[in-house]
């Protein structure tokens, strides 16, 4: 569904990727870990066209997607969310749905874009599938952290995308809330969309993901399956200081 060709991005002197070589399926959910500075946020911002890379390719099903921007991206059915919080946090956590609903792009792109009532019937259907029901009308700000990433979640899948690209979804989530955030994002690659998932909780990637890849300095260390790769001498290397 999403393939990159030995991708590469330079930045001044410094080679932040380095002839990295992934593809995800429909279905499938590939979790991406390695050290701190590894590159995978990089990586993730060259998938979505955040960045450019400076030599390789970046293909979306069968099309060429490697100069194209974000936005023609997720008009492909691309989408993803970033570390840090995206949410309006003056508005209701319905009003945050509803705009990412609108700015999904035409009906022909997205089947949830709607307007009126049917909108508001599509606000509460993305809720519930990021186990929020009734939660419409709460503003984001007084939502839980945790709650805050589900709404994040559901806002990015506001575009019904084919592709899902997630930068550490659980990131200052309480232990509690990391197995649910996990089981919503199951559900969604279970649903048929490629998921790309970068994650620092190592039980959540080895219980999700059907394949695991390590960057490390840039470049791809390993990737197989997820009981295979942490037992690989040279992943466990490179996370030496580190928690695996």
């Amino acid at each position: 569904m999403i393939t990159a060709e030995a991708v590469g991005w330079k930045v001044g002197g410094a080679q932040i990727l380095d002839d990295v070589s992934l593809a995800v399926a429909p279905g499938e959910l590939l979790g991406i870990i390695g050290p701190n500075g590894a590159g995978k946020s990089s990586f993730v911002d060259v998938l979505s066209g955040v960045v450019r890379p400076t030599s390789g390719r970046i293909r979306i099903r069968d099309a060429d997607v490697t100069r194209l921007s974000s936005t023609r991206r997720a008009r492909m059915g691309l989408a993803r969310s970033f570390q840090t919080s995206a949410l309006f946090d003056g508005l209701s956590a319905g009003e945050n749905v509803r705009l990412a609903v609108q700015a999904a792009g035409p009906a022909a792109f997205s089947p949830f874009r709607r307007v009126g009532s049917a909108a508001l019937e599509v606000v509460d259907t993305l809720l519930s599938r990021v186990r929020m029901p009734g939660r419409a009308a709460t503003l984001a700000r007084d939502l839980s952290h945790g709650d805050r990433r589900k709404l994040e979640l559901a806002m990015a899948l506001a575009s019904d995308p084919a592709v899902l690209l997630l930068d550490e979804p659980m990131a200052g989530v309480s232990a509690e809330d990391v197995d649910g955030l996990g089981e919503i994002i199951g559900e969604v690659r279970d649903s048929g969309v490629a998921v790309a998932m970068v994650e620092h909780h190592m039980h959540v990637v080895l219980g999700l993901a059907d394949r695991v890849a390590v960057l490390h300095h840039g470049q791809l260390l390993a990737v197989g399956a997820p009981t295979d790769v942490v037992a690989d001498e040279r992943v466990q290397q490179a996370y030496v200081g580190e928690a695996l």
